[in-house]
């Protein structure tokens, strides 16, 4: 995609322009805030500098990872330095990621967060947003911002791709400079400012950014629930955000007007769908104190028009959206192409040259579609087609009507039917068909496709298992589309029609007469036996109850994240307490019902947290349950451990006690703690939290998400709350930290890698992305803390089937056969867990890599095959064969590593001989002579 520098506007009037003068006038005031980073205007002008000097001119960057304060500053480091940039969602499905790369020729990727293996083009030169922020601070010169033409691109954004292949539209840096000024006469910015930034509307942040607002964005369990979201802006002292209609609304679920009088909220913008009347009265009667603006806007033309919601509509006129803004004008058109009078429905259009983007990039015709040359006056007028029905009144008040039947929009989401129908063509046999969004009586917005179909084509589509004239899209192919499309794009039913109802006056479909879903279909049968989070699950999928199995969980069901919000709101009313999003989303529904059923006065409360000890975490793990048989001997007598345990598919005391059995670690030395790491306060009541945060005395984190089916994405979200949560209770409880790392936090090949801070690399896998997130978090607590990077762990007398090289080595010795160049590192499980126990106290900051000087190697007259063929052949799952595929220097991981301040704290813990670490011969002799492996080794 081209791209030009050239100047040509006035200094000062451009996007990166205000933001460096912003960086310079707010230099040492906040201005991002997320679970993990904070950085100040200072920081931000440094993070672009650094990002500057790693730029190529090589085409749009891609700013990849998950909203957040590294994102933000990713992308603002783009714009600052001229170059147009487009988000790219670790959640897109790989077709679409790749065709956004492609259709842009996007040269550079900055990363936010790791990438999995192969996700990425391998063209693409990746930086990461890690490294810009630890960039040395060397003397340098003021930063200035890139020239920029009003034409060149400030950024793209990719439509909902209904193809697989999204439409890429441009906004230029002329229209976001005139939106910008303009709106601030309506929605102004100031430094005392804080503002919430919707992570679906990244592009939203430079506005506040401009005039020194501090920027927070919100933790995916902030955003999904909405109790947790109004503690969010609470908690953040928020004063302004943007939502879509849809979201706000379940927000405004967790509000009555008494909490909504006291929060900070002062000023709520809402945007991308119509705002209805029930909403702008509900909003107004819950938050007296804060101001509802309704914006009309398009990605083709930017902003158009706002007004202020007061909830005092007459219902009986059709709803404004206001005036268009000096650089629009609005132009409504018969089916003619001729201008509609004042107050008569037709087309909406929009005429504005410096706000009317270029066109789609690559997509001639479907530009030529709606960026349409109309003669008008007697003079050709380049207009923009909303695909919206309206009229404008004589005062220029917009009114809009609905959709038209080329662009629908379900919950915010904008879907092209054309190429929905492309898409479904390719698995579907139809002659005609209808996408359309139906508003339901009880359960919202539903997608259905309508089609009609020969019998041959029944026939064909019998075979997918659609063999009903009202069906819900089967499985096998919502997965097969799920390949290319969002999910939202997947219809809920296909319905088979006889023919297509058609209007009788225009010849066109009559879209009122499109049949309703059946009501049974819809709503859940009565079963008086059925769980409440069944038939929750079952109306927010909109399944019959029979087909929700309780014991699978909601996304299992099919649901995904936004559809979870839903039901989010729908548990906590029905159950009465707030509802982690992790365990509505994951939790097999018989057990979520389970644990919402128990009261929250549970076992814990009648728990004695009285008595000093230690707190510890991860205690049903492997490296957990030594530690707790370590602690158990190590602690005086009358002091006890406090095991977090999170409740999950088993009861958390069960789990527990079976532990302590394992282990002989009698019942008075432990008291457990039913909670979790990633809830605040681990979700006990306060004057319980407080309690044991007054006994504990230190605290050994070794709870650890290491799901390698778990997206990185999710792991490090996981990690960067638990450990917020971590940090919190040192810092209430006094108490130092000794906290298990991974030497994930490096390649597998290299070294010698440092007792210290480490950026991310390219490659890394989620696990050690989210060590790195946790590390760095700690570090920049000020606590004393121990981080102790441990690799593999091994104990001589019973294996562990869940670690991986456990796993290699069982295979070497089932086949006879071993890898070339085998080659990794373990440490004794009792070994580092004496350590973490006896360091768990020490004051200061401490980096330790707790590694042995020995390497795991290939035995001596064995077999050794090149990789590839030992993968073909070794006894392995198919999961642990695809891993191993994907990073095959697992196999060969010979890193080294600085363990000399590891050396001296063993020392100086009276630990004796250094080489108790990691016995590499009696590992291989066990594992090559014996019988003690467990059978069926997993990953998770």
């Amino acid at each position: 995609m081209p791209h030009s520098t050239k100047t040509t506007v006035t200094a000062g009037q451009s996007v990166p322009a205000e933001l460096v003068q912003a960086f310079a006038t707010h230099r040492d005031r906040p201005a991002m805030h997320d679970q993990d980073h904070r950085l100040s205007y200072g920081d931000l002008a440094a993070f672009v500098q650094a990002f500057r000097d790693q730029m190529l001119e090589d085409g749009p960057v891609g700013v990849f990872g998950a909203p957040g304060t590294l994102m933000g500053a990713a992308a603002t480091a783009a714009v600052v330095c001229g170059r147009p940039f487009v988000h790219l969602d670790p959640a897109m499905p790989q077709a679409v990621l790749t065709n956004i790369v492609d259709e842009l020729q996007v040269g550079t990727i900055i990363t936010s967060q790791p990438a999995k293996p192969g996700q990425l083009p391998a063209h693409c030169r990746v930086i990461t947003a890690q490294s810009c922020l630890e960039a040395p601070q060397a003397p340098r010169a003021p930063l200035i911002a890139a020239d920029v033409a009003p034409t060149d691109i400030i950024y793209l954004v990719a439509t909902s791709g209904t193809t697989g292949r999204p439409k890429c539209i441009p906004v230029t840096h002329d229209a976001a400079w005139l939106s910008y000024r303009w709106r601030d006469a309506y929605t102004p910015y100031d430094p005392a400012m804080k503002v919430g930034i919707y992570i679906f509307a990244i592009w939203e942040m430079f506005r506040p950014l401009r005039d020194g607002s501090e920027l927070y964005f919100p933790g995916l369990n902030d955003l999904m629930s909405p109790q947790a979201l109004v503690g969010f802006i609470a908690r953040s002292g928020l004063d302004e955000m943007l939502f879509t209609p849809s979201f706000f609304e379940k927000a405004l679920g967790a509000i009555t007007p008494q909490i909504g009088a006291s929060l900070p909220l002062r000023r709520v913008v809402l945007n991308g769908e119509v705002v209805s009347d029930a909403l702008a009265a509900e909003a107004t009667a819950k938050l007296p104190n804060t101001a509802i603006w309704n914006l009309y806007s398009i990605c083709e033309t930017h902003d158009i028009c706002m007004t202020l919601v007061d909830g005092k509509r007459d219902p009986t006129q059709p709803v404004s959206v206001g005036v268009a803004m000096p650089h629009l004008r609005a132009v409504v058109l018969d089916e003619r192409d001729q201008p509609c009078p004042a107050g008569q429905p037709g087309l909406l259009h929009f005429e504005g040259d410096r706000m009317l983007g270029p066109g789609y990039i690559n997509r001639p015709e479907e530009t030529a579609q709606r960026f349409r040359t109309v003669e008008l006056e007697g003079q050709p007028r380049r207009l923009y087609d909303t695909g919206d029905q309206g009229y404008v009144t004589e005062s220029g008040q917009i009114h809009v009507m609905g959709r038209v039947a080329h662009m629908l929009k379900l919950r915010g989401h904008s879907i092209q039917t054309r190429e929905l129908t492309e898409t479904l063509g390719a698995h579907l046999g139809f002659l005609k068909a209808i996408p359309w969004v139906l508003q339901t009586e009880d359960r919202g917005q539903v997608l259905i496709f309508y089609y009609t179909a020969d019998p041959d084509q029944i026939a064909r589509n019998h075979q997918l298992g659609i063999t009903e004239i009202w069906q819900r899209t089967p499985q096998a192919l919502a997965d097969a589309l799920a390949e290319v499309l969002p999910r939202y794009c997947i219809p809920t039913f296909l319905t088979r029609l006889e023919e297509i109802p058609l209007n009788p006056v225009s010849g066109k479909c009559d879209f009122k007469a499109l049949p309703q879903p059946p009501q049974q279909d819809l709503a859940p049968q009565d079963d008086a036996g059925a769980l409440p989070v069944t038939r929750l699950a079952a109306s927010v999928l909109r399944y019959p109850l029979s087909d929700v199995d309780p014991a699978l969980s909601f996304h299992d069901l099919g649901g995904d994240s936004l559809m979870c919000v839903d039901l989010l709101v729908l548990l906590e009313e029905a159950y009465g307490r707030q509802v982690d999003f992790d365990w509505a989303l994951n939790l097999p529904l018989q057990r979520l019902h389970e644990l919402l059923s128990t009261p929250s006065e549970d076992m814990d409360t009648a728990a004695d947290f009285s008595r000093k000890g230690i707190l510890l975490t991860g205690a049903t793990g492997f490296l957990g349950g030594h530690v707790l048989a370590e602690a158990a001997r190590a602690l005086p007598p009358d002091q006890v451990i406090y095991c977090l345990v999170r409740p999950r598919n088993r009861d958390p005391q069960a789990r527990l006690q079976a532990q302590m059995q394992a282990f002989g670690v009698a019942e008075d030395r432990v008291v457990m703690v039913s909670g979790a790491i990633d809830l605040p306060r681990f979700g006990l009541e306060p004057a319980r939290y407080a309690q044991l945060a007054a006994s504990a005395e230190a605290v050994i984190h070794c709870a650890a998400m290491v799901n390698l089916a778990v997206d990185p994405q999710h792991m490090v979200a996981w990690s960067q709350a638990g450990i917020a949560t971590i940090l919190d209770f040192c810092r209430d409880a006094g108490a130092p930290l000794a906290f298990s790392s991974s030497t994930s936090v490096f390649p597998d090949r290299g070294g010698p890698f440092p007792e210290g801070p480490v950026a991310l690399f390219d490659g890394i896998s989620g696990y050690g992305a989210a060590k790195i997130a946790a590390e760095q978090a700690i570090a920049a607590s000020g606590l004393s803390a121990s981080i102790v990077r441990l690799p593999s762990l091994c104990d001589l007398e019973a294996a562990n089937p869940k670690d991986l090289y456990e796993t290699i080595l069982k295979a070497c010795r089932a086949s006879g056969r071993v890898p070339q160049g085998l080659c990794f590192k373990m440490t004794d499980v009792r070994a580092a867990a004496r350590f973490l126990v006896r360091q768990a106290g020490e004051q200061g900051l401490h980096w330790c890599n707790l590694i042995g000087d020995g390497t795991v190697t290939s035995p001596e007259g064995m077999t050794a095959l090149p990789i590839s063929e030992w993968l073909a052949t070794a006894p392995l799952t198919a999961p642990e064969r695809r891993l191993l595929s994907d990073a095959p220097s697992t196999l060969q991981a010979d890193a080294h590593y600085d363990n000399t301040s590891a050396k001296r704290l063993w020392a100086g813990l009276g630990l004796g001989d250094f080489a108790a670490v990691s016995d590499v011969a009696a590992v291989m002799a066990r594992r090559f002579q014996s019988e003690s492996y467990q059978s069926d080794p997993a990953l998770t």
